[in-house]
């Protein structure tokens, strides 16, 4: 009981000294004021007074620090780049005890967030496979390493708890994917920003990171444009990629990570548009469709490169070389622009097509079924007795115009009735339905792109932690790294599970 009397005492000249209290900050303030206090009785007390702690995992931690006897200090973090993974990893960071400071580029934080799912911001999928939803040059058992830290029901108690984020969350079961009741993507970023700043975390802006240097001591000095350094125990480089370079990714954290020592993965606009003509040339922009099939078909060759877990050798491989590799969208909205061709199942694959472009190597090809209903049924549509235009059954299925233009390109004339069809041109039509292949020719790019493919390959990280096995002391997350999902909510997921483990293993309390 007495030393119980001692910790309450201590705890609270803690609390007026601290400037955002933490179960974590707490407890490493009080092992230094406490030293007569048993480790059980320790443990219990902090426990008891902070939820947060009472976890199996939070025990642990707390156990080894509390019976190593060794004094240990709470870090300072600089957060470079203040985007969902930015804020996020300045989040936990401090919750973990850190002193954090967020270093963004432009006059506020999370601009992109502000952008996403069309303002409306659709911050988790429902369900996440990740060999279906991620992509990355490594292997997704590594990949798995890291997202087995965090669960999918983790993050989303995390944004719904009010204690936490504290967002009303609604589900919307025709695309499977999480969006703030409000529906709108500014509630997201200011509840993240204002959650961080609530725990201790110091956001600086217009704060241009333009150098990265560690001392021998193994401080980091981080120079920005304006001439000011921020000096830390560690950083988190959280920069982005180069998608979107309107809201400040223009790369600097690739260049930095590079030239401190690390090689990247060839770095391409993924979840892009594609450019290309329409059906028959004509300019379709502002067509929409709801229930395409798009199928991207590889090469043999390009297939196997894509995929570095497979085979290279034995029977299986052999008979693998003379397949083609088939992806399939899995969405099925599209929308044919000015300049070509997107929506969810064009986004969905086009970063095969990027790659294919930007490498010079043999095209896939992208496949249409316009309606996805398959050949069969379109079978049936077009032999159905009737005295009926062809055209007539086609604008029953298809937009107009879309309808118009697959009947020039076939070459069948839009008067031309239902009994008086030819052969070979109901063979073209069934084609042109339910396997049309896009004609695609470029991709808008970076400007465009919803992320960035390639970056930090996952070998040259860390994945328990994701500290730089390079540059020890710098922890990375988000964009940077060589991962991306697909969309729908993927790359948020991504974003608040790297930044978590980023940010939570940077406040990892220093020997003194």
């Amino acid at each position: 009981l007495r030393q119980v009397h001692r910790l309450h005492r201590s705890m609270r000249a803690v609390y007026a000294r601290a400037r955002a209290p933490t179960a974590l900050s707490i407890c490493a303030m009080l092992q230094m004021r406490t030293s007569s206090a048993s480790p059980a009785i320790l443990r219990l007390y902090i426990c008891a007074r902070n939820p947060a702690l009472r976890s199996p995992a939070r025990r642990v931690n707390l156990t080894t620090r509390a019976e190593s006897g060794k004094t240990t200090r709470a870090p300072s973090v600089t957060i470079l780049g203040g985007g969902a993974a930015g804020m996020t990893a300045a989040w936990f960071a401090a919750e973990a005890g850190a002193e954090v400071t967020v270093l963004e580029r432009t006059r506020e934080a999370g601009k992109k967030i502000l952008m996403s799912g069309g303002s409306r911001c659709n911050v988790l999928p429902a369900e996440v496979e990740l060999e279906r939803d991620f992509f990355t040059s490594g292997s997704h058992n590594q990949l798995r390493s890291v997202f087995r830290t965090w669960s999918l029901s983790g993050a989303l108690e995390w944004l719904a708890d009010p204690s936490q984020v504290g967002l009303g969350l609604t589900l919307e079961e025709e695309t499977n994917k999480y969006f703030p009741t409000s529906n709108s993507s500014k509630e997201v970023r200011d509840r993240l920003v204002a959650g961080a700043t609530r725990r201790g975390v110091r956001v600086r802006y217009n704060a241009s990171v333009e150098r990265l240097t560690q001392r021998p001591d193994g401080a980091w000095v981080v120079g920005c444009a304006d001439g000011s350094e921020v000096t830390s125990d560690r950083v988190v480089v959280a920069t982005g990629g180069l998608s979107f370079p309107a809201v400040g990714t223009d790369g600097t954290g690739l260049r930095l990570l590079r030239s401190a020592g690390h090689t990247l993965e060839t770095t391409y606009p993924a979840l892009t548009p594609l450019t290309g003509p329409h059906p028959h040339g004509d300019q379709l922009a502002g067509v929409s469709l709801y229930e395409v099939d798009v199928r991207c078909i590889e090469a043999p060759a390009k297939a196997r490169a894509a995929d570095p877990e497979a085979q290279t050798d034995g029977p299986a491989a052999k008979k693998r070389k003379k397949k083609n590799k088939v992806h399939s969208a899995m969405r099925s909205g599209m929308l044919f622009t000015h300049k070509g061709y997107s929506g969810p199942s064009i986004l969905d694959l086009s970063h095969y097509a990027v790659q294919a472009l930007e490498e010079g190597s043999p095209r896939p090809k992208l496949v249409v079924d316009w309606t996805g209903d398959g050949r069969e049924v379109w079978e049936q549509r077009l032999q159905a007795p009737g005295k009926g235009l062809i055209s007539t059954r086609l604008k029953k299925e298809l937009p107009s115009r879309l309808a118009e233009a697959i009947l020039q390109e076939a070459g069948v004339p839009e008067e031309r009735r239902v009994s008086e069809m030819r052969k070979d041109e109901r063979i073209k039509l069934l084609e042109l339905l339910t396997a049309y292949n896009l004609d695609y020719q470029g991709h808008q790019g970076y400007k465009k792109a919803e992320v960035t493919g390639g970056g930090v390959p996952l070998s040259e990280i860390n994945l328990k932690t994701l500290e730089s096995k390079v540059i020890p002391g710098a922890y990375l997350c988000g964009e940077i790294c060589d991962v991306f999902g697909r969309i729908g909510g993927f790359n948020f997921y991504w974003a608040w599970v790297s930044g978590r483990l980023a940010g939570t293993n940077a406040a990892t309390p220093i020997e003194m």
